[in-house]
């Protein structure tokens, strides 16, 4: 591939638009082609404008998901179920029976 080849007609393209830039920006804004120049900006300026606001609401709609997953995922259930499962302080002693080992008689020797 030649870069030559493909610089050179850009660099063209820019210089011409260049020129009809400067030449509009002037007192020749009546003139045709400042008109069909100026329309294909405004064209340009709307094509830049929906793209940057379709990446900006990409993101939105990224984030407002991902909220909303991480808020699925924090509710647990609802009130009647978490109540099923909850603590209420009264099998705690029978809890506490089933972790300790249980008491064995140690025999007492028998004196002489």
């Amino acid at each position: 591939m030649n870069l030559d080849k493909l610089i050179g007609p850009l660099s063209r393209d820019w210089e011409w638009l260049s020129f009809v830039t400067q030449y509009c920006a002037g007192r020749n804004i009546d003139k045709p082609i400042c008109e069909d120049f100026m329309w294909w900006a405004l064209v340009a300026a709307a094509l830049v404008l929906a793209i940057v606001a379709w990446w900006i609401l990409g993101k939105i709609a990224k984030a407002h998901e991902s909220r909303k997953h991480r808020r699925m995922l924090a509710k647990v259930a609802d009130a009647k179920t978490m109540n099923k499962y909850r603590w209420s302080g009264h099998d705690f002693a029978r809890s506490l029976d089933f972790f300790r080992p249980a008491r064995r008689e140690i025999p007492q020797a028998e004196k002489p």
